[in-house]
């Protein structure tokens, strides 16, 4: 327990935020400020059981692929979604979080950088989660299954 609270602590305090690596990425019309200096525990790939997996460079680069791609129209070219990602900046310029049962969880906004794009080639961004849990696991919200792969 010790442990998973310094974890916390931990990811806490190195959540100070370096100007160039701040973007503005645009979701329903308002310019949003986000920021992809984030402790390195976050870059990596997110899998589960299935083919879909969300990756987050430290670059601020990423691919986000659908376990299954769904209802598109057939002018959507179907597959692994290019994309640029960002944690969301509050006013003070700290990564907005949220204490929730299970730990953590910090929104994430990713936007489609390709032809690809998110729901169906429906919308551009997408606004998703990134959570902590309690027991120390890493996942995706907007997946059943995903989780931070270890390397």
């Amino acid at each position: 327990m010790k442990a998973l609270i310094f974890l916390f602590i931990s990811l806490t305090a190195i959540f100070s935020n370096s100007n160039e690596k701040i973007r503005e990425i645009e979701y329903n019309g308002t310019a949003v400020k986000t920021t992809f200096n984030v402790p390195v525990e976050f870059y990596g790939k997110y899998a589960g059981r299935k083919s879909g997996y969300l990756q987050i460079n430290e670059d601020g680069s990423g691919v986000y692929n659908y376990d299954i791609f769904g209802f598109a129209p057939s002018s959507c070219e179907k597959g692994a979604i290019d994309m640029e990602w960002g944690f969301l900046l509050n006013e003070n310029n700290e990564i907005v979080k949220f204490e929730r049962e299970y730990g953590l969880s910090y929104p994430v906004l990713m936007k489609s950088t390709g032809a690809t794009q998110f729901q169906g080639c429906r919308t551009p961004v997408m606004l998703d989660f990134i959570l902590v849990r309690k027991n120390g696991s890493i996942t995706v919200s907007s997946s059943d299954d995903w989780e931070k792969v270890t390397e």
